[in-house]
């Protein structure tokens, strides 16, 4: 919606209805020939054949008719052809490598040819374009001169066009840049690269015709002077972004001889940014333009509401305006929050160098398509135009726009040009057009189409229906004793132009104060539009209803003409609301049946939809649309309990006024109908006409939302945010997912949710929808209102698309469905922000694009998927149909919005066959092609761009160390692989057999690396291996008594000392010197050595008590020992190669051990240990003494 003015609803930025065009004939290439004597006559005599005609242009034919070979070449040419119109006389085009010139007039001179001539351009591996070549006449030539460079910078120049074999060749030193403009300047020839260099190129005949580059560049003192001055390094070796690459070059005469001030030739280049540098002379001055003109456009075209924070504006095309200025083609919008782009033409003086200002700015409609227009500047009306349109736009009233839709002829427009004077259009298929003025004569009377935004004219707002100018706003002032009848004659007031007395009435009625939630402003304003919205027509004698002062009533008695009455009145109180500055005090209102608030100003702009949606039904309900009239009905049938009034029921009843009477005067609730078309059961027990219905259904719907939506999108970019839709059990948004899914799926039955006593018909696949918007008030008491829901099952309902037999309207059917969903999601939309409830918005989306892929409808599912962001589904369907490079496609599209992390996660959560196209395809290692099929052979270049970003997202959480070590290992990283799968190995603790496979894989990469043996990781795979070898050797008694499974994987890693714990405290007989040997192997896991030596001593002890030491001999220590198994544990750690002095604690130690208190009290036991000692220290010596 437009709120600046008073006209209407719609936006000056949207597109006008086209006039209607008369007097055209379409006109072949030799259609267009005339006589010579027609020829010979002066432009201002001679008239060509009309091509298109508006009231208030025409294009005709210009000029002589093209020659053979341009039309064959227009005609047949396979790839892409740029043309070009010189002031010289002369077009080219450009096709491949061609060039073919020809005059556009018949020359006096009877030198000049008739036929097109033909040149080749150097050979290059891009692509040539008309823009790159220029024809020009040298001094006393009879015969014009050609230059035409390649992109890579190689300049070739023909001194004559006749002479096609004799050129010269000469190349630009431009570092890598790419040439994009050849223009024509006073002292020779101006070549543009993308990055804004500038190359002056001159020509010399003297001898051999020979071409001079010149790269222009500051003075060595650039820092000195007056102005900003900058490199050329600086500026001009950018990179071609958006922002810096050229737009174009326009070069501004010198000034006259003996002027005031005298200055010469200046050149002008703009970049898309927009930045603007000037060279004058040897000079160079460069002027960033993004502030002054957000600037200008927000105070031009956004005020009073609208502000530059946020504004986006690129320049689009630039042309020269006057001796000192320039005109700019802008393209503007909020990015972030309006996909919308909106266009001006913004006049910047360039008389100060060193300063130049914004002198105007003037908004343009939007284009007719999504490419982007350009310009040529044509005094009072400038023409705006692309490949399929040409527009003559008056800035005064750029709503009044003249469209020439060339493309309905399978025509293109190829260029225009402004020269001599004359506006000149290239058509491809009627070759050089001019633009003309049409003759001046009486204009008739605006219609409806052409005043101001679609909005009634005078005659229309004074002379129509509307009963409002009838109503005297001094009687509705002293009849009202409530806000809401004070401000509707405020309203009456400036209605009739009296602002004075409309300031004063709300002076005393809204004192200022700060916006708040149900402030009296608010609700009064809220009150207002309501009551407009829902008036009954005061003309229409059925209706005998005893209202006040209904400002919404019209004397019309057809429905559409009482509608347009509504729109009319709604859109002059939104200009009441902004001229007396009201809209910017609103604040914010209480939801109805929800919690929270929701602003003021966006329940106007919902108003405005729901009006737009009234008018939208109205109309296919007077074109029989099917099922329309049902919904209509069956939303009269609740009239009474809706709370309508008695007589209107009585009416109603009677049959005096019909269902569409009662429910289209009601305005604000037209959203019931919506929700009754599309919960209209389908016909029992017949596909096809079940399938027929659906489709009826849709399209109607779809019409409204369409409607809906594009009134929300003519809307202020910088308006209120729209909050989330209204969820519960009457919400439209659930019968819209209800209709769609019985639209594309089958086979799922009918369900009924029974909430207290209250039972509502749901689907399966809106259920949690649904369910969860009837507990939207208190969404955290969600579970258990779930929990409290009984979902009953009841028939099968009929099959729509699936069981429909008719193939053609089944595929109507599905067609219409998915604009169906596009259009719910894009409603559902706001639901995706808040956390609370984003989960809502991703069970809705899913709901609503899974049933395509299961109808096999993939690409329909893919396009809704893209515009909606549903990833998972995008991934899926790559991964499923092997679509790698697709899959590549979409990571690149989505960069910045986590394509690449999600796509990771989605395959890491699969394993298996995904794990390996995670790392192989997209990791970029070795046998990506064998390893994710066809597709990830031709997208493995496209794998290795995001081989960094999975890099980091492996490395971001410890859960994905054993991804990260396989991708190093695809890699050809064998040591970082090794080091990793170490650390693997270290981690594990649920499973035996997987850490002892880890220390093995470290071991076989650290192999495959470089030294091993030297390696830290290497030391701790070998100490891992070892303890599972450990483990595995644990006696079966102490695995029985600990409780751990006999399982093939060994069970769950046990820690060193837990082992030495077990054989600690086992009290099994069974156990050997060779088990406690390996005890006393474990304690070498613990790395405090305190603790060691405590478990060692331990051992030793459990060792000791393992023996009956009460019938000891000290008659014969040594038997005693070879019987006793602490001397047998202590002899095989000898014969093992332990060092004892390690391992054997002192006998100190032993003899003070609290285990051993009992047999230390035993003199016997003393003996023995200490003789055993001593036979340990001699044996000890004598090994010293031997060595």
């Amino acid at each position: 919606m437009e709120y600046n003015s008073s006209g209407g609803l719609r936006s000056p930025f949207s597109p006008r209805v086209r006039q209607s065009i008369g007097g055209r004939r379409p006109l072949g290439h030799g259609s267009a020939k005339k006589n010579q004597s027609k020829f010979m006559q002066s432009i201002e005599q001679q008239a060509g054949d009309v091509i298109y005609k508006t009231p208030l242009s025409t294009i005709e034919t210009f000029g002589m008719p093209l020659p053979v070979l341009v039309t064959e070449t227009l005609t047949f040419a396979s790839g892409d052809v740029s043309v070009r119109m010189s002031p010289c006389g002369w077009c080219w085009i450009v096709a491949g490598r061609r060039v073919l010139a020809w005059p556009r007039e018949m020359a006096v001179s009877p030198a000049a040819p008739t036929a097109a001539r033909e040149l080749t351009l150097p050979q290059t591996d891009l692509a040539h374009k008309a823009d790159l070549v220029v024809l020009f006449y040298e001094e006393g030539a009879q015969m014009p001169s050609c230059i035409g460079v390649s992109p890579e910078g190689v300049v070739r120049y023909w001194a004559s066009v006749g002479s096609e074999g004799a050129y010269a060749d000469v190349s630009c030193e431009l570092a890598g840049q790419e040439c994009d403009r050849l223009t024509e300047a006073s002292d020779g020839l101006l070549l543009a690269t993308t990055t804004c260099t500038l190359v002056r190129i001159t020509t010399s005949k003297e001898g051999r015709p020979s071409v001079v580059c010149q790269t222009m560049r500051p003075p060595s003192g650039w820092l000195g002077g007056i102005g900003r001055r900058v490199s050329l390094l600086f500026f001009g070796s950018m990179p071609a972004h958006a922002d810096t690459r050229l737009v174009g070059v326009v070069a501004l005469p010198a000034s006259a001889p003996g002027s005031a001030e005298a200055e010469g030739e200046c050149v002008a280049l703009l970049a898309g940014g927009p930045l603007l540098q000037l060279w004058c002379g040897a000079e160079l001055h460069e002027h960033h333009l993004r502030r002054p003109l957000c600037d200008a456009f927000a105070r031009a075209h956004l005020a009073p509401q609208g502000d530059a924070s946020g504004l986006e504006v690129a320049a689009l095309d630039v042309h020269a305006h006057g001796a000192r200025g320039l005109l700019l083609l802008l393209a503007a919008g909020y990015v972030a929050r309006s996909p919308d782009t909106r266009y001006a033409l913004a006049h910047v003086s360039v008389e100060q160098r060193s300063r130049v200002r914004v002198v105007s700015l003037c908004a343009l409609p939007a284009p007719r398509d999504l490419e982007p227009p350009r310009c040529l500047p044509l005094g009072a009306r400038p023409l705006l135009y692309a490949s399929g349109y040409v527009a003559c736009v008056s800035p005064a009233a750029p709503e009044k726009t003249e469209y020439v839709d060339v493309s309905a002829e399978s025509d293109r427009i190829l260029g225009a040009a402004l020269c001599d004077g004359l506006p000149l259009l290239f058509s491809r298929k009627h070759g050089v057009l001019l633009l003309r003025a049409a003759e001046p004569g009486p204009r008739p009377s605006p219609s409806i189409c052409e005043s101001a935004m679609g909005s009634p004219c005078p005659s229309d707002m004074y002379d129509s229906n509307l009963s409002l100018y009838e109503i005297d706003p001094h009687e509705v002032g002293a009849a009202s004793t409530d806000a809401v009848g004070k401000l509707k004659s405020a309203f009456l007031f400036h209605v009739r132009g009296d602002a004075g007395a409309a300031a004063r009435v709300l002076g005393e009625l809204f004192p200022r104060t700060e916006p708040h939630s149900d402030a009296p402003l608010d609700r009064s304003v809220l009150a207002l539009a309501h009551d407009m919205l829902d008036d009954a027509p005061a003309g229409d004698p059925r209706w005998r209803l005893r209202t006040g002062a209904a400002l919404g009533s019209s004397a019309a008695l057809q429905a559409a003409a009482q509608l347009r009455d509504k729109q009319r009145a709604f859109a002059l109180l939104l200009d009441f609301l902004r001229a007396l500055g009201l809209w910017r005090r609103l604040g914010s209102v209480s939801r109805e049946h929800e919690e929270g608030t929701v602003s003021t100003q966006y329940e106007l702009c919902a108003l405005a939809e729901r009006l737009a949606a009234a008018r939208a039904l109205q109309r296919l309900h007077q074109e029989g649309a099917p099922l329309v009239d049902a919904a209509l009905h069956r939303v009269a049938a609740s009239a009474e309990s809706d709370g309508e009034e008695a007589e209107v029921v009585a009416a109603l009843r009677a049959g005096a006024l019909s269902a569409a009477d009662v429910v289209f005067r009601r305005v604000t609730r037209v959203r019931r109908v919506l929700r009754a078309l599309a919960l209209l059961p389908p016909p029992a027990h017949d596909a096809r006409a079940a399938a027929l219905h659906a489709l009826h259904a849709v399209r109607a719907l779809t019409t409204v939302l369409s409607e809906v939506h594009k009134c929300r999108a003519q809307g202020p970019p910088d308006g209120p945010p729209r909050p989330a839709p209204a969820l519960g059990p009457r919400a439209l948004l659930s019968a819209l997912a209800q209709l769609h899914t019985r639209a594309v799926t089958a086979g799922l039955s009918v369900g009924l949710v029974k909430m207290g006593a209250k039972s509502i018909p749901l689907q399966p696949s809106t259920f949690i929808a649904c369910s969860v918007s009837y507990s939207s008030k208190n969404i955290e008491c969600l579970s258990c209102e779930l929990n409290e829901m009984e979902w009953h099952c009841l028939v099968p309902r009929s099959e729509c698309a699936r069981a429909c037999p008719d193939a053609a309207l089944r595929a109507q059917l599905l067609e219409a469905a998915a604009a169906l969903a596009d259009l719910l999601l894009s409603e559902a939309e706001p639901l995706r922000q808040p956390p609370r409830t984003a989960h809502l918005y991703e069970r809705l989306r899913a709901d609503a694009l899974l049933p395509y892929l299961q109808e096999g409808q993939a690409e329909r599912a893919a396009v809704l998927a893209e515009k909606f962001k549903d990833f998972d589904l995008l991934i899926d369907m790559c991964v499923r149909r092997d679509d790698m490079p697709r899959l590549y496609a979409y990571i690149d599209k989505y960069a910045d919005e986590g394509m690449a992390e999600q796509t990771f996660a989605w395959l890491a959560s699969r394993g298996g066959a995904q794990h390996a196209l995670l790392l192989r395809a997209l990791g970029g290692g070795a046998g990506a092609g064998a390893g994710a099929g066809a597709g990830a052979g031709a997208g493995a270049g496209a794998g290795g761009r995001v081989e960094a970003r999975l890099r980091a997202w492996l490395g971001a959480a410890p859960a994905r160390l054993p991804l990260r070590a396989l991708q190093r290992l695809c890699g050809g990283d064998a040591r970082a692989a090794g080091d990793l799968y170490a650390a693997l190995a270290q981690q594990e603790t649920r499973c035996v057999a997987r850490m002892a496979t880890m220390a093995s894989i470290a071991k076989l990469c650290l192999l495959a690396g470089a030294e091993p043996g030297r390696a830290e990781a290497w030391r701790a795979a070998e100490a891992r291996l070892a303890l599972a070898e450990q483990q595995h050797a644990l006696p079966r008694e102490l695995r029985l008594h600990h409780g751990l499974d006999e399982a093939h994987d060994g069970g769950r890693v046990l820690e060193p000392e837990e082992l030495v714990q077990m054989y600690i405290d086992s009290a099994s007989r069974s156990l050997t010197e060779y088990d406690y040997k390996k005890a006393l192997d474990l304690t070498d896991f613990v790395q405090d050595m305190e603790r060691r030596d405590e478990l060692r001593l331990r051992v030793w002890c459990a060792c000791i008590r393992r023996d009956d030491w009460s019938t000891c001999r000290v008659d014969a220590p040594a038997d005693e020992m070879q019987d006793k198994m602490f001397f047998r544990l202590l002899d095989l750690v000898h014969l093992m190669g332990g060092d004892l002095e390690l391992l054997l604690p002192p006998v100190e130690d032993i003899l003070t051990a609290p285990e051993l208190a009992e047999l230390v009290s035993d003199p016997r036991f003393h003996f023995i240990i200490k003789y055993g000692y001593e036979c340990v220290d001699a044996t000890r010596n004598d090994i010293i003494e031997t060595s």
